[in-house]
């Protein structure tokens, strides 16, 4: 029996009940939030929240391709939720890639996971606009500083620059710069979330040097663009399909209206345009990018990862095209759906 990928437990059933979509919420954010907490807890009882979380943690074990693929199933229907479960699935396939490599720091991730905590991320843009996303990954804003406070801790300021798309969070991830290092730590809320504060990593700025760090700037990058891919997809296709729908409107109200004395009249199909065909082939060329980081991916990491030169880079550049191409796949789409249903040559 082949093995149950994360898109498996997204049935057609759960995805019509979920409601995170970008139409319909309060810009207030009072209904968006009680909205996505609803989603987040059929994820949650679908099992989808634990898919990265090895078998021994009751999850699926998941690869980064698989669990890409299920954000872009998830984000089909629901683009706002699938942002909002973004920074639970990288963080815990990150933990679970160190796990594997023999790196127990972060096995409480896991456990916390396993128990039902739900993780956020303390980076994420205000607006949670998805056209503007591609900053949202930067471990330490040179503007959130912190300063050790006691034994192995620290005491982070500037908070404000901080914000998370995921409601009703157990563990948040929180960045700052102290001296020349990045500290990287999660904030717990709640009785169950003790210390409220685990460091979990202080590094020298630059590139990631151990498997969960690297780790996490390819499975978050990866997992974020995926989401961000598909949402361009869902308003291509949407608009597609409403040009072409009230084209066959008109075609039929004309072959209708036509007769024998009539010229013949030669219309030019609204998607006969170069608009479509750009779409067509940032969008292809988005997916691309992402699965040339996703799909070889190693299940379980070299202790030593070398994310220096071209893989980070690498990493990187996929980030930025998707997001760059994701901007002019919405701005393309505008033009589509502005088009004529029948336009004469």
């Amino acid at each position: 029996m082949a093995a149950i990928r994360p898109r498996d437990l997204l049935t057609d059933s759960l995805l019509g009940r979920l409601g995170g979509t970008w139409a319909g919420t309060d810009a207030a954010g009072g209904d968006v939030a009680a909205t996505l907490s609803r989603d987040i807890a059929k994820l949650g009882d679908a099992g989808y929240l634990n898919v990265t979380l090895p078998p021994e943690f009751g999850g699926l074990g998941c690869t980064l391709r698989q669990a890409a693929c299920g954000q872009r199933r998830l984000a089909r229907h629901a683009p706002r939720t699938a942002l909002a479960v973004s920074a639970h699935l990288y963080w815990t396939g990150a933990a679970a890639d160190a796990y594997r490599a023999g790196d127990n720091s972060v096995r409480w991730i896991l456990l916390e996971a396993a128990r039902g905590a739900l993780f956020a991320a303390g980076h994420g843009t205000a607006s949670g606009d998805l056209a503007t996303a591609g900053r949202d990954l930067q471990f330490a804003d040179p503007r959130s500083r912190c300063e050790p406070a006691g034994e192995s801790g620290y005491r982070f300021r500037d908070t404000a620059v901080m914000s998370s798309q995921t409601p009703t969070w157990d563990w948040a991830a929180v960045h700052a710069v102290h001296a020349s290092d990045a500290v990287l730590a999660f904030a717990g809320r709640g009785s169950r979330c003790t210390p409220a504060l685990r460091v979990a990593r202080v590094q020298h700025s630059g590139a990631p040097g151990d498997v969960f760090t690297a780790s996490a700037v390819g499975w978050g990058h990866s997992i974020l663009a995926s989401v961000q891919y598909s949402d361009a997809r869902r308003a291509f296709n949407a608009a597609v399909a409403a040009v072409a729908a009230d084209a066959a409107t008109v075609a039929d109200g004309v072959a209708w209206a036509a007769d024998a004395a009539t010229p013949a009249l030669r219309a030019k199909h609204p998607l006969d345009r170069w608009e479509v065909a750009e779409a067509g082939l940032r969008l292809d060329a988005m997916k691309a990018r992402i699965a040339e980081i996703t799909h070889p991916w190693p299940r379980v990491p070299a202790p030593a990862p070398d994310l220096g030169g071209q893989r980070l880079i690498g990493i990187f550049t996929m980030r930025h095209e998707v997001a760059d191409g994701a901007r002019h796949v919405l701005n393309l789409t505008a033009q589509i759906a502005d088009a004529p249903a029948v336009a004469a040559l």
